[in-house]
């Protein structure tokens, strides 16, 4: 008896403790189970958004081909479409930042500077890749030499010796001052690219030609 009324007993707790405990212990299971489904379903939507941007990226690259040999309206308009679409909807990715260049590219490629100026800004100032940040200056100085804006031009390509795109930055300094009419500055940074060309090894048939070119100075 007595270990039947203890059983009665402990059947008893157990149901008191159910009935006030229950309702929460099943609204925590739930919240559990609801976190656990939910973070899967984030992944594998952000699984599929990136699946979804490296597609249309893919698209982008083919069109940007196929419009180097049509060399039409519709093929630059199909561009101009696509990476609208990357950026609007893959937002702050890798993606939208490589379709800001193919847009700057399309704007260089119709003489509008400073459109394509705004979206180099827009590139650097979004990534935090460092190669990338360098490529980007390269390409908004020749674009603010082009509207003429030589010290703009010439602030954008700050770079230490030693970077890997000293040389690079050098040259298109010296093209800019020689633009600029500052002959003697010119032959000076196309002395230093060509000096650290020659150590990285890299080519200096050119850079030697726009020396001679200076040979007066």
């Amino acid at each position: 008896m007595d270990s039947l009324r203890t059983e009665e007993e402990q059947i008893a707790a157990i149901k008191n403790w159910w009935k006030e405990n229950g309702n929460a212990l099943l609204i925590g299971i739930g919240l559990a189970l609801a976190a656990i489904f939910g973070w899967k379903a984030y992944n594998q939507n952000e699984l599929q958004k990136k699946e979804e941007a490296s597609q249309m990226y893919q698209e982008l690259v083919q069109a940007a081909g196929a419009a180097q040999m049509a060399d039409d309206e519709k093929s630059q308009a199909n561009i101009t479409f696509l990476a609208t679409e990357l950026q609007s909807k893959f937002p702050g990715t890798t993606y939208a930042l490589y379709a800001k260049l193919y847009e700057a590219q399309q704007a260089v490629a119709k003489k509008d500077f400073a459109g394509a100026e705004t979206a180099l800004k827009a590139v650097a100032s979004e990534t935090e890749d460092e190669a990338l940040k360098r490529v980007v200056s390269l390409r908004l100085a020749r674009v603010l030499a082009a509207q003429q804006k030589f010290d703009d031009a010439l602030a954008a390509l700050k770079a230490q010796k030693g970077d890997v795109f000293y040389s690079h930055f050098q040259e298109l300094a010296g093209d800019i001052l020689k633009m600029k009419g500052s002959r003697a500055e010119a032959k000076a940074a196309y002395e230093q690219a060509l000096a650290d060309a020659k150590e990285h090894e890299l080519p200096t048939e050119l850079l030697q030609i726009k020396l001679n070119d200076l040979a007066d100075v």
